[in-house]
């Protein structure tokens, strides 16, 4: 006896997913946690060391967050007006923030307690930073001015004004601890050596500059001022690298991945677009409900903090795994028993060269129309794929093999209402789907041929066939007026080229 094959399901191309790398490891966050403060948030900082706690920026205060409970550890108040710019010196264990009242203060992250007040400057201080060695104190203000306060001995270092707009940003240069860069309302971005009395390079942006961000190789730097983002090569005396405008409205904040092969922007038009670095393209987009004003992500990627305009706080976290650029790292914990990892371990180890394979032959199982198709009983093989959750594709598949079978008028004759109803229903839901249509309409023209003399004695087989008729009359009315679209399109056309010279 010849051997039954089961029915091969006929398969439909698919549209192509668009889910990306990039796309699969931004998802992965979790749903954001979000705070509501007081005022807007103007600066978010991360600590680079561990744990990677954050600091946040608004009214009056600078508040030290927790990335382990995500919540408020420390409140440092002591500010008369507004603060800015509060950030971590790179052990964790001081922040600096400029204020309202032309101030630069000082805390010990531990304890709250202001360390240093630098006085000086005589507006407002919006760009604070620590020196690369951690030993002085970079301050930039609306005073157009650039200092260097000396820790130890509080006393001002350096000072320099050849900006002539407020300076909103600043960031350090990787390659020395004595160098720096500013970015001004005056659409400059300029670089600083304390070794020097004036500035050592000067790009001009050509709108006013909200930040600025250092390629971890000290080579490039990257601007962002309006809705365009700017790249220069500071090695080749500040020459244009790139220049790309995917945001709406002015851009915000820039930050780097983890790894630095990804720049993020934020914009005031609500959303974070992420670059790659290689060719400045977007890999993907967030999108937010207020309009953000800076930015943050920890050093491990664990934690996407931002800041909006009307007070939002937004933190974004992962708890499952570690991980390492876009590559998921699992943990090498042995799993738990009885939990899921322990039921899936091994599932997708992939066999060496030289493993043991152990070839087992399993009976093959059948399903419930295979079953009915290899009894030859094609009514209960039609009518089972017809129940429950139904699946178009297998029951088509299924009405082709009964065609080949020539047994399709055999399993749809000799029905009552009950059992032609399912079938019916079928062809209204799925007739007009043009994967399926070119079958389906046989099965129709057989129904008609069947039961055409018994019509009227059954009103719901006559509610179901009068809704096909109108499902078909309405097809045929969109695809005549399809036709008739194309037609004047091809007009159209036709006279476009004999116009060209």
């Amino acid at each position: 006896m010849a051997a039954f094959n089961k029915l091969v399901v006929k398969s439909y191309p698919r549209i192509a997913s668009r889910e990306t790398s990039d796309t699969k490891f931004w998802n992965k966050y979790s749903f954001p946690i979000t705070v509501k403060e007081s005022s807007a948030i103007n600066y978010i900082d991360f600590s680079q060391s561990q744990p990677h706690d954050f600091v946040v920026t608004s009214s009056n205060k600078v508040q030290i967050y927790s990335s382990t409970t995500n919540e408020v550890k420390k409140t440092l108040s002591k500010f008369k007006d507004k603060a800015f710019s509060g950030c971590f010196r790179a052990d964790g264990k001081l922040v600096v923030a400029g204020t309202e009242d032309n101030s630069v203060k000082v805390f010990d992250a531990n304890s709250r307690v202001v360390l240093r007040e630098f006085s000086g400057h005589t507006r407002a201080v919006h760009s604070t930073r620590f020196s690369l060695d951690g030993l002085q104190v970079i301050s930039a203000s609306d005073d157009c001015s650039v200092r260097l306060w000396d820790l130890s001995g509080e006393d001002e270092v350096f000072q320099v004004k050849e900006h002539k707009d407020y300076i909103r940003t600043s960031a350090l240069s990787n390659s020395s601890k004595d160098m720096w860069l500013t970015g001004s309302y005056d659409h400059t971005v300029k670089m600083w050596d304390r070794r020097t009395e004036a500035s050592v390079m000067t790009v001009n942006h050509g709108y006013p500059v909200e930040d600025i961000v250092v390629f971890p190789s000290g080579g490039l730097c990257a601007s962002a001022g309006h809705n365009v983002v700017k790249i220069w090569d500071i090695l080749a005396g500040g020459r244009l690298v790139a220049a790309f405008s995917n945001h709406q409205k002015a851009i915000t904040s820039l930050c780097f991945d983890g790894q630095c092969t990804r720049l993020l922007s934020a914009s005031l038009d609500r959303h974070v677009k992420i670059y790659d670095v290689k060719d400045y393209k977007v890999v993907h987009s967030m999108h937010y409900p207020s309009p953000i004003l800076c930015m943050g992500i920890s050093a491990n990627e664990k934690h996407i903090v931002v800041g909006m305009s009307d007070g939002l706080l937004s933190i974004k976290y992962r708890t499952q795994s570690i991980e390492h650029g876009r590559t998921a790292v699992e943990s090498t914990t042995a799993p738990r028993p009885g939990s899921y990892r322990y039921f899936v371990r091994g599932k997708n180890k992939k066999p060496e060269q030289g493993d043991f394979v152990v070839e087992s032959s399993q009976k093959t199982k059948l399903s419930a129309h295979d079953k009915f198709l290899k009894q030859f009983e094609y009514t209960n093989a039609l009518d089972s794929v017809l129940e429950g959750r139904i699946n178009p594709t297998v029951v088509v598949s299924l009405i082709m093999e009964l065609i080949r079978r020539q047994g399709l008028k055999v399993a749809l004759s000799g029905r009552d209402e009950d059992s032609l109803v399912p079938v019916l229903s079928f062809l209204n839901k799925y007739l007009c789907n043009p994967r399926y249509t070119p079958t389906l309409i046989d099965v129709t023209n057989i129904i008609l041929d069947i039961y055409g003399p018994k019509l009227g004695q059954s009103p719901k087989v006559d509610d179901l066939l009068a809704k096909l008729q109108l499902r078909i009359a309405s097809e045929l009315k969109f695809q005549k007026q399809a036709f008739e679209i194309m037609g004047s399109l091809d007009t159209i056309f036709a006279v476009a080229a004999t116009n060209e010279p």
